[in-house]
């Protein structure tokens, strides 16, 4: 009788802790302060705790193909690039200006940058400090032709190929491709031409709560990033009714209403001997990081995506990524700028300074899935772009996310899944291009 009583007693207990530990799961909610913290300390970057790896140039776009058919590869750009990197020396093979000379290889690999990269861009991602390029480089091919070649290909269609010498177990992997993922050839403006997947997959309609209240609130996150330990800091109202941060001579403003803030800044301490694509990376990381780590575990990170130039002026923009597809959001007047895209981080600088770092600062911790979406197919979007007219006027075409961000009631944002084609220098869903030529 005894016995059995423990035994029952015994029970009761490991029932009782079950019930507490799963309890405290579902009611846990990790603190990102702690984390935020140390990624904008001015004094010591650990880069452990930062995600600059991970923004590196996302070639989003790596295809095999076999001169009769074309298939999505199995492992991504960046790992390729690293493999390369870690594999074998390179070595200049050849430099020529007519591609009619350029002998074919029986398989290949071909990368699609979202924009063209700089020779230095591509350095840093092979490890290498070779890649002697003064022009944008656009494509970047893997050829296997009497031996692995590395083959880059410029803006203006100059070539050049690197002899790749080192472990030649390696390029079975780097050639590996999904057979169930065919991809189609599409011919764009100019004669230049990209990839997409021949089946469109199914992607997820994504609804987001931007998670504003979280602690530490938006201006001491500010004030934490962009004015450490700076005691001459104030806050005050701007003639928009906007809340900002200075100190006299930089100055942060922040709109709660799109959750998004506008940092500009005379500052010498900014200033470098010349700004590239490492010092954009490093001014992120210190100045407020990416991404906390709940949004980054619903599926979203920040890419680069483009530079562009005008004057004096130069920009970088880095896109919000979901589950590995670009996000474009809806661009107009925002953050005294005439046209602004929240799924953006964009910084202007010049030669030698960094002045002004723009962005949304989203914060998604609850995140729910509406429903599935079944994309048009290829063909499908290329007739309703010729019924249009718009056939020969895209100079691109990608699957993705299209947000709308919501400030009534409490502040949301909705991911719908879509086309898009880039007319003109702007990004919009084939939808608004048709209808606006309508």
């Amino acid at each position: 009788m005894t016995r059995q009583r423990l035994k029952s007693i015994l029970l009761i207990l490991l029932v009782s802790g079950s019930i507490v530990q799963t309890a405290m799961l579902w009611t846990y909610h990790p603190s990102s302060e702690s984390i935020e913290q140390e990624e904008v300390s001015f004094n010591e970057i650990d880069a452990s705790k930062t995600v600059e790896g991970n923004q590196l140039v996302n070639p989003e776009l790596v295809v095999y193909s076999n001169g009769e058919a074309a298939y999505q590869t199995q492992i991504i750009g960046r790992t390729i690039l690293n493999r390369i990197g870690a594999s074998f020396d390179v070595g200049v093979l050849v430099l020529t200006d007519k591609a009619s000379n350029i002998p074919n290889s029986k398989r290949s690999v071909e990368m699609i940058f979202p924009t063209p990269i700089s020779a230095k861009m591509l350095e840093e991602l092979l490890g290498e400090d070779q890649i002697a390029m003064s022009e944008p480089i656009k494509r970047l091919y893997l050829l296997d032709y009497e031996g692995p070649i590395l083959r880059l290909e410029s803006t203006t269609g100059r070539f050049k190929d690197f002899k790749l010498i080192g472990d030649d177990t390696v390029l079975k992997r780097l050639f590996a491709y999904d057979k169930k993922k065919p991809m189609t050839k599409v011919e764009l403006k100019g004669g230049d031409y990209t990839y997409v997947p021949s089946n469109p997959p199914r992607l997820e309609e994504v609804f987001v709560y931007d998670e504003v209240a979280q602690d530490p609130k938006p201006l001491k996150r500010l004030e934490s990033a962009f004015f450490t330990e700076n005691s001459n800091v104030q806050q005050i109202k701007s003639r928009d009714d906007l809340d900002v941060l200075t100190d006299g001579v930089s100055v942060s403003t922040y709109d709660r209403d799109y959750n998004a803030f506008r940092f500009n800044t005379l500052s010498p301490n900014t200033q470098t001997s010349s700004v590239d694509y490492s010092t954009l990376v490093s001014y992120i990381n210190i100045h407020g990081g990416w991404l906390d780590q709940v949004t980054q575990r619903s599926g979203f990170r920040y890419y680069f995506d483009q530079m562009s130039k005008s004057d004096e002026e130069q920009s970088a923009i880095f896109r919000l990524y979901l589950n590995r597809y670009p996000v474009f959001g809806e661009t107009g007047p925002l953050l005294e700028q005439p046209e602004f895209d929240l799924a953006t981080i964009k910084i202007n600088f010049e030669e030698n300074q960094i002045r002004s770092l723009s962005r949304s600062m989203l914060r998604a911790d609850r995140k729910l899935l509406l429903r599935e979406t079944t994309l048009p197919s290829i063909e499908r979007i290329e007739k309703q772009l010729q019924e249009a007219d718009l056939r020969d006027q895209i100079s691109g075409i990608r699957m993705g996310y299209e947000m709308t961000y919501q400030i009534s009631t409490s502040r949301s944002a909705l991911f719908k899944p879509t086309w898009f084609i880039k007319q003109n220098g702007k990004w919009m869903t084939v939808d608004q291009a048709t209808e606006k030529e309508g």
